[in-house]
């Protein structure tokens, strides 16, 4: 069960998401006979993860929601906090501002209590996409400045490129294009240099956005 989920992490990071769904759901039937609850609960929450990929986002809710209730019956905090944020990702992108909001303020309280700063910076990524997404890029702008800086910090380079494309569409908003030019730049680069599924979406982004404007190379910015 552990190697079908783990599989289906590597495939969705891949982009496969309907092969991946299929180690999730595979793991999560085998879990539920056998009565491992560990590995039940990771799998729901897989599960959701790549729903969501895939735009079923009430599949996808449902599945994060039941994952966090049996991660806190078995007091498993750390799974219980990203939990939390994958269903507020789901949320926002239902349209459910506040309740994302809400959902990633308990995530990074979680997250900072464990001392998980790769989790906090996650939390603070979707944190600053929910209020982009809500209207208010500049408050965006600094959860993204703040998600930069830790991700920078500890070298997790998915939640750089995560805030680099934050921070990009905070100052597209703002009307700064070529300061977002310079942070999809930098996205792309870090999304590409992961192999992740993300830079298809940055790229699109950049061939639309026109031509870069010199004088703004600090990443942070």
């Amino acid at each position: 069960m552990g190697a079908l989920n783990n599989l289906g992490i590597v495939l969705e990071k891949q982009g496969s998401y309907q092969q991946a769904a299929g180690h999730h759901r595979q793991a999560l039937t085998i879990a539920r006979e056998i009565g491992h609850p560990d590995d039940e609960v990771h799998a729901l929450d897989n599960l959701g993860v790549v729903e969501r990929m895939q735009c079923h986002y009430e599949q996808a809710a449902g599945h994060h929601q039941q994952a966090l209730t049996l991660f806190r019956e078995i007091g498993h905090r750390s799974a219980e906090a990203h939990a939390l944020d994958n269903l507020a990702v789901v949320e926002r992108l239902r349209g459910r501002y506040q309740q994302a909001a809400d959902r990633h303020q308990q995530a990074l309280a979680l997250f900072r209590a464990l001392g998980d700063r790769s989790g906090e910076a996650q939390a603070l990524n979707g944190i600053g996409e929910t209020l982009h997404a809500s209207g208010r890029p500049e408050r965006a702008h600094a959860e993204h400045t703040m998600a930069f800086g830790l991700a920078s910090q500890i070298g997790n380079k998915h939640e750089q490129a995560r805030a680099h494309n934050g921070l990009a569409c905070a100052h597209g908003a703002t009307g700064d294009p070529a300061r977002a030019v310079d942070h999809w730049q930098h996205a792309l680069t870090l999304y590409t240099d992961l192999g992740a599924p993300e830079a298809v979406q940055v790229r699109m982004r950049l061939a639309t956005a026109g031509p870069q404007q010199p004088g703004h190379n600090d990443p942070a910015r």
